[in-house]
């Protein structure tokens, strides 16, 4: 039996209905593709809140006994801060203060981490206040000024602590890079603790584990609920999110020697 061709009328209506159905399966694949873009988005702005999540050891008021204030560079609020903390150790012990495992008139060392190669005690000074360049001494400061990242900054810091006998220190860097940063300084202190107990001579007493305090600097805009509202808190926020994810689950530390640099901090 031979069809009879198809109309016009038929071949316009078949057409519409192609055109029909082809604009509603777009409209579904960019209604699917656009629920998956916010649930990303609401997902990863819950998870990069975690960044923030990080409860600090010391509270800014009780300052605990330390060997040094070890302040990680390239953050806006960082060098200020270390210094006005060793101020404040500085004055509690002048006047007499004490702190259990302190010795009396003794004070931390301002360690400077990650300055970059070309950094000098001039180029960091204006950074200071007033007051504590007035009695800050080239015997209480340290520059470093090779390390370019976190893990570099925990690596130089680690071997410059057990070289001096330090036993804690006090990390200062942003509230967003915290988290990570002592992550990274615990992993690679108990690394070395471990291979220290295994290299240790039959009957001799391992080195004492070098205990790391914590106090953030708080910067606007990367704190909860408002990094979000701000694209260089996004990119930062992100940015650190992921790197936390891959230090706190893939990353092995691995010990280094290091030949170490310390330029003279001329303070007057």
């Amino acid at each position: 039996m031979n069809r009879q061709p198809r109309g016009a009328h038929e071949i316009l209506q078949g057409g519409k209905q192609g055109g029909s159905m082809s604009r509603r399966f777009r409209g579904a694949v960019i209604l699917v593709a656009g629920s998956l873009l916010v649930a990303l988005y609401l997902w990863l702005r819950g998870a990069a809140d975690a960044v923030y999540a990080y409860q600090d050891t010391v509270d800014g008021v009780h300052l605990p006994p330390v060997d040094a204030i070890v302040v990680l560079a390239g953050g806006r609020g960082r060098i200020s801060t270390a210094g006005d903390l060793w101020y404040r150790y500085r004055i509690d012990q002048a006047g007499g203060g004490s702190r259990e495992g302190v010795a009396a008139g003794s004070r931390p060392i301002l360690y400077f981490s990650g300055l970059g190669a070309q950094s000098t005690w001039g180029s960091i000074r204006g950074q200071l206040r007033t007051g504590v360049m007035q009695v800050i001494q080239s015997q209480d400061v340290v520059l470093e000024t090779q390390s370019t990242n976190t893990e570099e900054n925990a690596q130089w810091l680690l071997q410059y602590a057990r070289e001096r006998g330090w036993k804690s220190i006090l990390l200062v860097t942003s509230r967003y890079h915290m988290r990570r940063a002592k992550l990274i300084f615990q992993k690679l202190i108990e690394k070395d603790d471990e291979l220290s107990r295994m290299l240790r001579p039959d009957g001799a007493e391992p080195p004492q584990s070098i205990r790391v305090e914590t106090l953030s600097v708080i910067q606007d805009p990367f704190e909860p609920g408002e990094w979000a509202g701000d694209l260089h808190g996004v990119r930062v926020t992100l940015g650190e999110f992921f790197k936390w994810w891959y230090y706190a689950h893939f990353w092995e530390p691995k010990l280094q020697t290091l030949q170490w640099k310390d330029p003279k901090a001329e303070t007057r």
